[in-house]
């Protein structure tokens, strides 16, 4: 994606326990990458700076900052509280690591859409009106509304949305703008994997027929 780098910090949250996978989501192959390398990569197409969230053994040796959860097992709010903990920007876009049609055109969408708004999170709804939290702008000023919801025991991201101001960017804006309605799918399973797989495949048969012609 071409263009100026936004000053925004952009995560991967990597750090689930993938029981229902059977195996970490974070280093499933996909299009030729492990998908945590591929969440990475198109970050990086958008924000100044990125960052893992997950076991440090994810990425060896690599520059990205692997970044272990403050607290240890309590779900993407902690994953949550951990990025803009060691962020030094207003602004943070963060994904999780098995939503394997992100596109880099959609994360720089969002990451300015997140900009515009007054509101501490940007957070958009898929096609079924689901909302989305590891598709989201999070600005650092929500930390310390975080951290109080965590003292009290209350993990959940949906939950702490009415203790900010949150903005929800409608399916309908986001289909006027050309995206299609899997980018929001993700990967729980070992069948959801085998059919994303399978979409994949089916593209690159079509393009090398495309080629033949």
């Amino acid at each position: 994606m071409a263009g100026r780098l936004l000053d925004v910090s952009g995560f991967v949250l990597a750090g689930g326990a993938s029981r229902r996978m059977g195996r970490p989501k974070a280093l499933l192959p996909f299009a030729g990458e492990i998908l945590v390398e591929r969440q990475v990569r198109l970050l990086g197409e958008v924000c100044r700076r990125v960052a893992v969230i997950g076991a440090p053994e994810l990425l060896p040796g690599s520059r990205i900052p692997v970044l272990a959860d403050l607290i240890s097992g309590s779900g993407p709010l902690a994953g949550i509280w951990t990025g803009l903990a060691s962020s030094a920007t207003e602004y943070n876009l963060f994904i999780g690591c098995d939503m394997p049609f992100l596109t880099a055109r959609f994360l720089g969408w969002l990451a300015r859409r997140g900009m515009r708004e007054e509101a501490g999170v940007t957070v958009t709804e898929s096609r079924e009106g689901k909302l989305n939290p590891l598709a989201a702008v999070y600005r650092r000023s929500v930390l310390d509304a975080i951290r109080i919801s965590i003292e009290k025991g209350e993990f959940s991201v949906r939950k702490f949305y009415p203790n900010v101001r949150c903005h929800t960017v409608r399916w309908p804006e986001l289909a006027r703008a050309g995206f299609s309605p899997r980018i929001f799918d993700n990967l729980n399973t070992p069948a959801d994997y085998k059919a994303a797989m399978a979409t994949v495949e089916g593209k690159c048969k079509l393009r090398r027929m495309k080629d033949e012609v």
